[in-house]
């Protein structure tokens, strides 16, 4: 079974499962198939918006495929969350991808 099937099959038991959809994203992204991969980043975002991981690797693809004002909208949402959780670490991460961005 493929890791993409098998992470399909856990996220049944546990469709509200942020760190699932982010792996089943993840997964999307190593074979390149990019739009679904961003259909799962989207969806994570309406459904945990909180959930602060997504916010680097779906800018980083919309970044990637040349949507950079999309990409920059999604990394400043993401300092944004890291900020007001006190993540300084993700936040300079955002921060630095969002200056690389220009």
């Amino acid at each position: 079974m493929s890791n993409i099937a098998q992470l399909k099959e856990f996220i049944k038991d546990s469709p509200k499962d942020s760190f699932l959809l982010y792996a089943l994203a993840l997964e999307h992204i190593k074979i390149k198939e990019y739009d679904e991969a961003i259909n799962i980043f989207q969806m994570l975002i309406e459904a945990d918006e909180e959930y602060l991981a997504t916010y680097y690797q779906y800018a980083n693809i919309l970044a990637e495929l040349g949507q950079t004002n999309e990409a920059e909208v999604i990394y400043k949402k993401g300092i944004e969350i890291a900020s007001q959780q006190n993540k300084i670490k993700t936040k300079q991460e955002l921060e630095q991808a969002l200056f690389l961005l220009d």
